[in-house]
């Protein structure tokens, strides 16, 4: 759960980590599939203060972000918006599956198995506007295509990376 205990246990770890390997590590977004009823933060709110804390930066996985934001009815750009987006190093994008939950509700699983989303690329979009270029990487670990296709993607990723940096 997103709660001081978790925060401080967070923190401690990212600590050992950074202190161990010498240098500032980048702590990924999770896409999530439940709430925990015990969090007293949300996850942004929770991101921020790990980050602010621990001196950690954010890797910014968008895909995990609009599947988060689908699976529990949030606005994707809202969360975002209250990330700490100047700590942002990296960001991923990736493709999902969709599958009706219990209750017949859409439900997103992060795959990397799937084409990036019109969606994602439209998140994606809005994030380089409010951060600027930032380095990004194409998760693709199940179902890869062939290499036109990959490279077609990244392609896309680049044409929209340079024009955010020519406005």
């Amino acid at each position: 759960p997103y709660n001081a205990a978790t925060l401080q246990r967070v923190c401690d770890h990212i600590d050992q980590v950074q202190t161990e390997l010498g240098r500032r590590m980048l702590l990924e977004n999770p896409a999530t599939y439940v709430e925990f009823a015990a969090s007293t933060w949300d996850e942004p709110r929770f991101l921020s203060e790990v980050v602010r804390r621990s001196g950690c930066g954010l890797l910014l996985d968008v895909n995990n972000v609009y599947v988060s934001s689908i699976n529990h009815q949030r606005d994707a750009h809202a969360t975002i918006r209250a990330l700490p987006l100047t700590e942002v190093g990296e960001i991923h994008l990736a493709g999902f599956a969709q599958q009706v939950d219990a209750n017949g509700d859409r439900l997103l699983i992060d795959t990397h198995g799937a084409p990036i989303a019109q969606a994602v690329w439209d998140l994606y979009d809005f994030t380089l506007n409010l951060t600027g270029p930032v380095a990004t990487l194409l998760e693709r670990d199940n179902e890869i295509p062939a290499w036109p296709v990959l490279l077609a993607e990244a392609n896309l990723a680049e044409h929209r990376l340079r024009a955010e940096a020519t406005q």
